[in-house]
């Protein structure tokens, strides 16, 4: 029986998980990282079609996550989880429990061998251990429901994006270029410097000017410009979803708003972040390609560009689901290996 390997990137702002494969892509799908605490029944109706959420029992609360988390939500409510230990929350938990509930119906006896997290640099170190402790062993993540993690493995967030790199293109790892993988998330914007699986970690960093503080900026711009007065928090996550989407308006009070306008009011964010990468790498002439990952790829890019004007910086395919992906293709690593060891065992045995 081959060994079940789940992967899934917990993050600040989206929720990433792989549910197996198709053909020989790895399927990967994303849910919003907010979450309520519920109540002990959702309203049922024979009319109104059921929310696409799961209610997560921790401890004496229930949290409803799920992507239709915002049909939960009143539009003052702030869900977002930003500090340096949310990996160690029952916000977390809840997030990631979503997640394992989403795959369930795909899971072979309700046991995954292999479940692989990911981390952003600044919290790595700090949190790992105690991530991975907390993730190996059965887990309840609904009423009468329960799935068993073999093992629990954590990884630093950019890697995963690295691997998919390498896994798109064919690259043998021992042949691999140096690459500067620069993965802008919700809360930080981390890069990490390697060749191959060798880190160069004297100039791997993160910087906490992820995509929040410019979803931030672009929502006050807007917010001043509105006649009537809008609750930050709303507009933050109308803005969040379009550039999800990729949308270049918001509809608000009945009307499309163009987002470029207030573009300019985050601008700083995506320049700091650029610089502070610059500062550390230098010219990066030892650099073979600059990698673009995570959700803010694309509003990320020409900043990233203009601070490194002599390489070729290229967005990966998805780039919200290439770490998740990239931590699915180390566990299988990790399987094939187990599953080597086992055999060799055998045979001696």
């Amino acid at each position: 029986m081959s060994l079940v390997v789940r992967a899934v990137d917990v993050g600040y702002g989206h929720v990433k998980f792989t549910d197996g494969f198709d053909g020989e892509s790895i399927l990967a799908e994303s849910f919003p990282s907010q979450s309520v605490v519920s109540s002990a029944s959702q309203h049922q109706s024979k009319v109104w079609q059921q929310r696409d959420t799961f209610q997560i029992p921790i401890g004496d609360r229930l949290y409803e996550v799920g992507r239709d988390i915002r049909f939960a939500m009143t539009g003052t409510q702030e869900t977002e989880v930003l500090d340096q230990d949310f990996a160690l929350s029952d916000a977390y938990r809840a997030r990631l429990y979503g997640a394992l509930n989403y795959m369930r119906p795909r899971l072979p006896r309700q046991h995954i061998d292999f479940l692989v997290l990911g981390l952003p640099l600044t919290t790595y170190n700090k949190h790992s251990k105690a991530l991975a402790d907390l993730y190996t062993g059965p887990q309840t993540i609904g009423p009468n429901q329960v799935i068993t993690i073999g093992e629990c493995v954590v990884i630093e967030q950019p890697v995963g994006s690295y691997l998919t790199y390498l896994t798109d293109n064919r690259i043998d790892p021992g042949k691999a270029p140096t690459a500067l993988v620069v993965d802008p998330g919700y809360n930080t914007v981390d890069w990490y410097v390697c060749e191959g699986l060798l880190a160069n970690t004297a100039m791997s960093r993160a910087i906490e000017r992820g995509m929040s503080a410019f979803i931030r900026a672009i929502a006050k711009s807007l917010g001043h410009d509105l006649a009537a007065a809008v609750p930050e928090s709303e507009l933050v996550r109308v803005v969040d979803l379009a550039l999800k989407e990729r949308q270049s308006s918001v509809r608000l009070f009945g009307k499309d708003i163009a987002l470029a306008k207030h573009f300019e009011a985050g601008q700083h964010i995506l320049d700091e972040a650029a610089q502070a990468i610059r500062n550390l790498v230098g010219a990066g002439a030892a650099i073979d390609v600059i990698i673009l990952t995570g959700g803010g790829a694309y509003m990320y890019e020409t900043a990233i560009a203009n601070k490194f004007p002599g390489h070729t910086v290229m967005a990966l395919n998805e780039p919200h689901l290439a770490n998740v992906r990239g931590f699915q293709t180390f566990g299988e690593s990790m399987a094939a290996s187990a599953a080597r060891a086992n055999h060799a065992a055998g045979a001696i045995a």
